[in-house]
């Protein structure tokens, strides 16, 4: 791979040196030679710096694609989806496989005019991860994560539970919660988080549910301290997280589903 992108570089950056030398006139005789009819010498180095500098942002940009293609597997891009959110009234949100089982999708009409009644109280975003039963009969516990720019803050948990004398009330402690700071700047690209995954999957087959077919979704959050990063969900059971800043990998659990 090193090597493609190497003889991609060198490739791109003799064209950009040989279209500079036509430019300037190098090799033609003197300057003047070269100059447009009309302008001077000072306009006509004016204008071979300008060139210049267009031919070096074009083989900045060009060096850029020709590395991050290389670092990028379609296969894995093809496998790897981000997931997808649902919104419920003005700020809650949920993944289209949280409704899983059985018992919540009997209860899945009931459940989303639950969290859209719920989502009238609420001033932030919220992403809504789990469903859980009650202690009273055929009502449910639910626990979500605060939404901030988009992205979803581990440590911003939130809790609903039904109670016979409050209903169903949202409820999080601001004390235990601390809104982290995060920049969106130079994060890896998703693609190129993808193809590490799916890397590591190929690696880890073995150790998978359907092994042979790998694929799966992610989401992108931050930790307390505001460090961004991929959390993958691999083959239903199986979970990968990347370093948003760095694209390696943070931790990895492999499970086949099978209880031994």
């Amino acid at each position: 791979m090193k090597n493609t992108v190497n003889k991609t570089i060198t490739i791109l950056i003799s064209a950009a040196f040989f279209a500079g030398f036509t430019s300037c006139g190098v090799g033609t005789g003197s300057s003047m030679e070269t100059n447009t009819p009309g302008q001077t010498l000072e306009e006509t180095n004016a204008e071979s710096k300008d060139n210049e500098e267009e031919i070096t942002v074009k083989i900045t940009e060009d060096t850029t694609a020709a590395i991050y293609a290389a670092n990028v597997d379609n296969d894995a891009v093809e496998a790897f989806q981000e997931a997808k959110l649902i919104k419920v009234g003005e700020h809650t949100y949920y993944t289209d496989y949280l409704f899983r089982s059985d018992r919540d999708k009997m209860f899945k009409d009931y459940i989303l005019s639950v969290l859209e009644e719920c989502d009238k109280d609420l001033h932030d975003n919220i992403f809504v991860y789990v469903i859980m039963e009650a202690e009273t009969k055929d009502e449910f516990r639910f626990s979500a994560k605060i939404i901030m720019n988009d992205v979803i803050l581990e440590e911003g948990e939130m809790m609903n539970w039904y109670t016979p004398e409050t209903g169903y009330v949202w409820d999080y402690d601001y004390s235990q919660f601390r809104r982290c700071d995060f920049t969106m700047s130079d994060i890896v690209p998703p693609e190129e988080a993808c193809t590490t995954v799916y890397e590591d999957a190929k690696a880890n087959s073995q150790k998978l549910y359907n092994g042979d077919n790998i694929s799966g979704t992610y989401l992108l959050k931050a930790d307390g301290q505001g460090n961004l990063y991929y959390e993958f969900t691999v083959n239903k059971y199986s979970s990968v997280t990347i370093d948003a800043k760095t694209g390696s990998i943070i931790k990895a659990h492999y499970w086949n589903g099978i209880y031994t």
